[in-house]
């Protein structure tokens, strides 16, 4: 996911907004809709669409997360009539996204959405942004509260943990997490919810202490592929993002024990979604990038045709786009295919 540190994973990492507006979802994660704020919806359309234009500013293009929340937005847009262009690039560094935010800005768009490694990183520019009249959207929230909307995964809805948990390995043994680095919240609070309810399932696991890998593939695929070794009880591996995920598939996979350890793992990248299908990755806590691109064009766009003038209020609300299970029961139904990442368009 990150060969440099990104704070993505469409989390609020700040203070707990007022009000969820959620993307609806049928009982098990179920179909994705798309989420309307109550007070984004315009009453009536007073800007022509040929007259909007909308940038996106977002993260490394060579992950399937950002490259799929691209594809959104960018389909969004072309649905809505508005004129749309992405800023993105391969690194994720502060100072190339300082750059990209720059370029953006200076083609002076209607509307911008915009998803920098450190929610922070631009406050001063959004207010500045914001006192001109233009909508600023962001997958994480400042603090304090700067931008117009708030546009992320909901991650404290939590329901499909109730499929997760029959899935926890039985019988005495020991697990373990593979992580990128440690202290990132917006990662964090998707994993631990998972990670606690599955040791609860099965108290008899033992923890082992974490693997932090710098969601380096091959740093992750040797470190459980040692561990295989010198822990044969090993149980369970929770997988934190997408590269840990198709790492510890591959170290159980070449370890001939793809069926007989249990691998849980955050994301739906290609490579783990094929690890699913073939029975290596026992299920997948996915997000749903291309819904969460598609809702920050549209808050941006409904705020546009509301016909508002002045100073862009700041709104305490969360448009939340639900996690959903994947398993190979379900990972080929229609109502999946939002949850799944893809390398392009």
């Amino acid at each position: 996911m990150k060969k440099s540190v990104t704070l993505r994973r469409g989390v609020v990492a700040t203070a707990l907004p007022l009000t969820l507006v959620a993307v609806g979802s049928q009982a098990a994660g179920g179909s994705v809709r798309r989420a309307e704020s109550a007070a984004a919806v315009p009453a009536r359309a007073t800007a022509r669409a040929s007259n909007i234009s909308i940038a996106g500013v977002y993260g490394l293009t060579y992950d399937p997360f950002w490259q799929t929340l691209g594809c959104g937005a960018k389909q969004e847009a072309a649905r809505l009539g508005v004129q749309y262009k992405a800023y993105s690039s391969t690194a994720g560094d502060a100072a190339t996204f300082s750059q990209l935010f720059s370029t953006a800005t200076l083609t002076s768009p209607s509307g911008i959405f915009v998803d920098p490694e450190n929610p922070n990183q631009f406050l001063a520019q959004y207010r500045s942004l914001m006192a001109k009249g233009v909508p600023v959207v962001t997958i994480n929230s400042t603090a304090p509260r700067a931008q117009y909307q708030v546009v992320g995964t909901k991650f404290r809805q939590l329901s499909f943990l109730k499929q997760l948990t029959p899935l926890a390995p039985k019988g005495a043994g020991s697990m373990v997490v593979v992580n990128g680095i440690p202290g990132l919240v917006p990662v964090d609070e998707r994993l631990n919810p998972v990670v606690k309810a599955l040791a609860a399932a099965n108290p008899k696991l033992t923890s082992l202490p974490t693997i932090y890998s710098g969601f380096d593939v091959n740093k992750a695929t040797s470190a459980v592929a040692s561990l295989l070794i010198s822990h044969p009880d090993l149980k369970l591996v929770v997988a934190a993002d997408g590269p840990d995920g198709q790492a510890a598939a591959a170290a159980v996979q070449q370890a001939g024990k793809a069926g007989k350890v249990t691998v849980v793992a955050l994301d739906a990248t290609p490579a783990e979604v094929a690890a699913l299908k073939s029975g290596t990755i026992t299920a997948l806590v996915a997000q749903s990038p291309r819904e969460i691109g598609a809702n920050q064009v549209k808050a941006l766009v409904d705020y546009l045709r509301s016909g508002r003038s002045g100073r862009v209020p700041v709104l305490k609300q969360f448009i939340g786009v639900p996690q959903m299970l994947l398993t190979r029961a379900n990972v080929n139904a229609a109502t999946s295919r939002p949850y799944i990442y893809t390398g392009s368009c």
